[in-house]
């Protein structure tokens, strides 16, 4: 099971999603079946957990319509890997 959790940021004027992966492992099937958080789209959305590259790819994918996508790396940062608008850029990082 996979449980999201989303929080609002609004120093960043984002959502931030963290996900858990119970037991450490799923499968495509578990992944693409979740139904994922609603958050709004007017803002930027920020990934952040431990989980395969492709469950990511899902997840960028799902909130590409956000104004700005970034992921976190708890060494540097959120870093911003999509961009809509110009107040972001891609490869930007943001403080935690």
């Amino acid at each position: 099971m996979i449980n999201f959790t989303p929080t609002s940021l609004p120093a960043h004027s984002a959502t931030l999603i963290t996900f858990e992966i119970e037991g450490g492992v799923t499968t495509p099937e578990e992944a693409f079946g979740v139904e994922l958080p609603q958050v709004p789209l007017d803002k930027g959305v920020i990934l952040s957990g431990r989980g395969p590259i492709w469950l990511f790819a899902r997840l960028i994918h799902h909130y590409h319509p956000a104004r700005w996508i970034a992921v976190h790396d708890p060494r540097i940062g959120y870093i911003v890997v999509q961009s809509h608008c110009k107040g972001r850029r891609e490869g930007e990082v943001l403080a935690q």
